[in-house]
């Protein structure tokens, strides 16, 4: 079951991200690495195949040298899909390091060996990154939340993070999905309540990959309602007639069918619609009509705001 205690903030994982140690790689001072790109296995969502690639190279390195297909396999995988932990990271970064050498004479990796921070420059490319699935994920499991990576659909964390209907019952800790089911965020910090809105500091993955956007406000009066159960059901009756079919386009379609603009009731799992800022600095990539749901963290029972290591 879920801890409604968090070990760290959001805040402090963007961070770590950002930091990532490799040991003994020499392309940078420090021999560290910042995830700084969006990845997701969805072409809808952002999708590259440089991952795919770059997985399929590492296993052919892994076959001429006699080990690392642990590395690259099984759960450590999601490294190439955007929904990697730190620590599986780590290991595909040092196995690469160690067997640079090998990736040198592949010829669709040569253009990052022209960097002296080559491991950098792919994650630049888009051949690593997090996607906001994996973003929320990972930290949950990090912070201790959850024991396990636990891979959800956005709106499928309602489920563990009952969705409020006042802005009064919005608190730290608060997770943010967009109310089309496409897009999850975390509240790091509520700083300020006035009338009618608040103001948080928020942590994702989106344009840019993991970050904190601070001052983004968050305000009442409804917006975009989509019918999640309609649409669900529709959208996997279309796939089992259409199977091995992309859905990407139904999906667009779907979407659009079961949207009410405008609505004022009580949403999807007895949330009300709350209308989320593109502001904040840096600002928001992703705003517009979302739930928010709370797991009950308490000031006394969330981690406290570690300083920088």
């Amino acid at each position: 079951m879920p801890s409604n205690r968090a070990d760290i903030r959001p805040w402090h994982y963007v961070d770590n991200l950002w930091r990532i140690p490799i040991p003994d790689y020499s392309g940078y001072p420090g021999g560290v690495v910042s995830l700084t790109s969006y990845l997701s296995a969805n072409t809808m969502f952002g999708g590259s195949n440089k991952a795919a690639t770059l997985k399929a190279v590492l296993a052919r390195v892994a076959g001429k040298v006699g080990y690392g297909s642990a590395v690259i396999n099984g759960a450590a995988a999601r490294v190439f899909t955007g929904q990697g932990s730190i620590d599986q990271f780590v290991n595909v970064f040092k196995f690469m390091n160690e067997n640079k050498k090998h990736l040198q004479s592949e010829p669709s990796l040569k253009s990052y060996f022209a960097e002296e921070d080559w491991i950098q420059a792919m994650i630049d490319g888009f051949c690593f990154g997090q996607d906001c699935i994996g973003f929320m994920g990972t930290y949950l499991q990090a912070a201790g939340v959850e024991a396990s990576y636990v891979g959800r659909r956005p709106l499928d964390y309602t489920a563990v993070f009952q969705p409020v209907q006042s802005l009064d019952d919005i608190q730290d800790m608060s997770v943010v999905m967009l109310t089309n089911g496409m897009h999850i965020q975390i509240i790091d910090e509520v700083t300020d309540r006035s009338h009618g809105k608040i103001t948080v500091d928020l942590c994702q993955s989106s344009s840019g990959g993991p970050q904190q956007n601070v001052g983004v406000t968050i305000s009442a009066g409804g917006g975009k309602y989509l019918d999640v159960n309609r649409f669900r059901a529709e959208l996997e009756a279309w796939k089992k007639a259409n199977p091995g079919v992309s859905d990407n386009e139904k999906q667009t379609e779907l979407r659009k069918k079961f949207t009410t603009e405008n609505y004022r009731g009580i949403g999807f799992a007895g949330g009300a619609i709350f209308q989320l800022s593109a502001g904040g600095e840096p600002k928001n990539p992703v705003g517009g009509s979302v739930y928010v749901g709370t797991m009950n963290f308490g000031t006394d029972n969330v981690g406290l705001k570690l300083t920088t290591p």
